[in-house]
């Protein structure tokens, strides 16, 4: 009997002590919290779709994981964004690749007039590119997805542009690659915050820009411009990266980040569907305040794409220089949208 109960007691003490071990483990078992920032304003549409991002992050993961949308640049201007990711002064940003220009030379081609037809399908482009060259230049951080404006066509205040003389001596509010193309076309490129775009326009500081119809009403340039120029074989897109700082992607458990996966890959379809959804939105919404939209012909359009031709040869020569795959990725881009063009 004496030996009965010294089991029993023995026994009982190893319950306790795995009880004492699983409350400490659970204790343990901190809650992550995510600060979330982007630059768009809390009314625009991306931003009510990364807020929906960060809600279903911590539906999913039970509160185990909370994220927090700061939008409208009120912890880090568009520009600091990366960098602000990078340096863990916050843990997630909508970042805008073009807005550093140098420090993604790969990825800088996604942004280029390769002629994107709409924001899901230059979506998907992105996407594949980075599942197929993963590239170097953004291992600093933890890529959530990739996204894409509309295409982006050329809008003015004072006159439409069916030509390329029609071009000369206007000053066009542009960034990135896009700004080279502006000057190669004959025209003076501006760069500026999107969020002083209005003002610009409507005091005559700049003539027009190139945006995708969704800023047409998004950001209400639509007010201060009344020409629109289709320019289909030119449209560009606009790299956006949903990124997470690495340190803080680490200190969130697998289980969880396995279900952050999950719906990183569902709002990739998510996100191009609010960028065509808000085109055709932005593009309608024009139209029912009188503003004219044009188209260039074949043949001028011929004349465009020839001008603009060594914005792309040099890309090839400066990715050659410095030992990145600029051809492929260029044959990939335009394969991709071939293929996704209707």
């Amino acid at each position: 009997m004496k030996r009965i109960g010294a089991m029993c007691f023995v026994a009982a003490v190893m319950l306790s002590c795995v009880f004492l071990f699983a409350g400490i483990g659970s204790a343990q078992e901190k809650e992550v919290t995510l600060r979330f920032s982007t630059f768009f304003p809390p009314t625009h549409q991306n931003a009510k779709i990364t807020e929906e991002w960060c809600k279903e992050v911590e539906k999913r993961t039970n509160g185990k994981v909370k994220a927090r949308q700061y939008a409208g640049g009120t912890l880090t201007p568009a520009a600091q964004t990366y960098d602000s990711v990078v340096g863990g002064v916050v843990d997630v940003g909508n970042i805008v690749l073009g807005y550093t220009m140098g420090k993604f030379p790969l990825s800088e081609v996604l942004d280029y007039p390769i002629g994107i037809p709409s924001g899901s399908v230059a979506t998907g482009m992105m996407n594949a590119y980075y599942e197929k060259f993963k590239p170097k230049e953004l291992d600093e951080v933890k890529i959530m997805y990739l996204h894409s404006v509309g295409p982006g066509n050329l809008h003015t205040r004072s006159k439409p542009v069916a030509k390329l003389e029609d071009l000369k001596g206007l000053k066009i509010r542009t960034y990135g690659p896009n700004a080279k193309m502006m000057t190669m076309l004959g025209a003076a490129p501006v760069a500026m915050p999107m969020g002083d775009a209005y003002d610009a326009i409507s005091k005559g500081v700049v003539d027009g820009g190139l945006w995708a119809y969704e800023a047409l009403q998004g950001w209400k340039i639509g007010e201060v411009v009344k020409y629109t120029t289709e320019i289909p074989r030119l449209c560009y897109g606009s790299v956006f990266v949903v990124a997470m700082n690495k340190a803080k992607w680490n200190s969130i458990p697998p289980e969880q980040q396995k279900i952050i996966e999950q719906i990183n890959k569902e709002w990739v379809e998510k996100q191009a569907k609010v960028w065509d959804d808000i085109d055709a939105e932005g593009k309608a919404w024009i139209l029912q305040r009188g503003n004219q939209i044009s188209r260039l012909s074949p043949e001028e359009m011929n004349r465009w794409v020839a001008e603009a031709q060594p914005l792309f040869d040099e890309y090839v020569k400066n990715m050659k220089a410095k030992e990145l795959p600029g051809d492929e990725v260029l044959k990939f881009a335009r394969d991709y949208l071939a293929a996704h063009t209707k």
